[in-house]
């Protein structure tokens, strides 16, 4: 629409000058349509294009000459250079190059010599400029489009080394922990079994034995573990060995494999919380203390890293009261509310070592140096909230508190 809209305007104000000869106005008109017919579809069909407007400019030079058919020739020639095929453009070049020089010559010859070449530099102008534009603006593209896609290739190869080296690292210390540290668990949970059934033997020959009877044919007896505190903590510490080698083995397996360490594989459960404390409270009843549970009845859905940040952060404030605090009651409690979650454990402080007189305070700040801190962490990685210290408001407790938000996005 604007090459034909600008072609009525040249007619309009130059007439039979620019238009060419004194022609009617449909004559001229006609040629100008079919070439910006022509421009419609000159990115799609670019031989097509150049084929119509070449045949429609011969003829309108043959019979009128008028300037507006070439100047939308000349955006057909810059189109198909640009969009179209190689031989198009090979076409185009020689093509060009041919007729301009073909035409110089033919002027020259038949004509006086200087509006020859000024004949011949003008049709230069409008069959060789735009066609070379055109490539010149190709090249550019192409050569933009390749180092785009060098671009992509780079990053595509950096990413694979970055997963090549991470998974690389995962396998090893995958081989690391099951090499020491699984191999050290199997070994307890071997020995502690080893231990305890020898145990239950010898104190079931001693009851027979006292009872008057023979100890080989009582050698079946079995003495309950409730009721020797040996053999309770012999069962613990199986107990806990064998755990402790399965979990090993599960993050083993995890680390061998390509899935992403955000993957909701195998992950600790708020519901699960119960059954972490029932876990544990052999061991407390070894060390005298009372483990008292305040839990919601059904938690609410909160994403996975919250779930796992609260349950290691319980496991590890237990495993801290089983390690340092003093005979008496702890008291676990886990609030949710509408947009957070808020745990508790408070433990009575450890006695003064009487060796050493040292404070319980420093002994657990001294102890405690990795459990706080990965507990602290948990916390501020998802926006949350954590602080462990003595419990101001009860003299003699140890208290720490986790506020968790329930909006954290997994």
């Amino acid at each position: 629409m604007g090459f034909f809209a600008g072609c009525l305007i040249l007619y309009v104000l130059g007439g039979p000058r620019v238009m060419g000869s004194d022609i009617p106005a449909w004559q001229a008109v006609l040629p100008v349509l079919v070439l910006c017919t022509a421009t419609a579809f000159r990115s799609a069909l670019p031989p097509l294009a150049v084929a119509v407007g070449t045949v429609t400019v011969t003829v309108e030079m043959t019979s009128s000459g008028g300037l507006g058919p070439v100047l939308i020739y000349t955006d057909l020639l810059y189109a198909a250079a640009l969009y179209g095929a190689q031989w198009l453009c090979r076409v185009l070049q020689f093509g060009t190059v041919a007729v301009t020089i073909a035409t110089t010559v033919t002027l020259v010859a038949i004509s006086d010599r200087s509006e020859g070449v000024t004949t011949g530099v003008i049709v230069a102008m409008l069959l060789i400029s735009p066609v070379w534009t055109g490539l010149l603006i190709r090249n550019h593209k192409e050569r933009a489009d390749a180092e785009r896609e060098r671009a992509a290739q780079i990053n595509r190869l950096a990413e694979l080394d970055r997963k090549t080296v991470l998974q690389t690292e995962r396998t090893r210390m995958a081989r690391e922990l099951h090499d020491l540290v699984a191999n050290h668990l199997s070994a307890i949970a071997i020995h502690s079994s080893a231990v305890l059934s020898l145990t239950e033997a010898k104190r079931a020959a001693e009851t027979a034995a006292e009872a008057g009877g023979d100890a080989e044919g009582t050698s079946t007896v079995r003495v309950k573990a409730d009721d020797d505190p040996i053999l309770q903590a012999l069962a613990v510490i199986r107990e806990n060995s064998v755990q402790g080698l399965a979990e090993m083995r599960r993050m083993v397996v995890l680390l061998r494999s390509d899935r992403g360490v955000d993957d909701d594989w195998d992950r600790p459960q708020l519901n699960a919380l119960g059954a972490l404390v029932e876990q544990a409270r052999p061991a407390a009843d070894a060390a005298a203390l009372t483990l008292d549970t305040e839990f919601p009845d059904q938690f609410p859905e909160v994403s996975s890293v919250i779930e796992v940040t609260a349950y290691r952060i319980v496991q590890e404030a237990l495993t801290n009261v089983l390690k340092h605090a003093s005979a008496g009651r702890v008291r676990i409690r886990c609030q949710a509310g509408a947009e957070q979650l808020t745990i508790t454990v408070d433990s009575p402080l450890a006695r003064p070592d009487p060796r050493t007189r040292q404070h319980p305070v420093e002994r657990l700040a001294r102890g405690a140096g990795a459990g706080l801190t990965g507990m602290s962490e948990r916390a501020a990685l998802v926006g949350g909230v954590f602080d462990a210290g003595p419990d101001r408001t009860a003299p003699g407790r140890w208290r720490v508190r986790a506020v968790l938000p329930l909006t954290q996005n997994s």
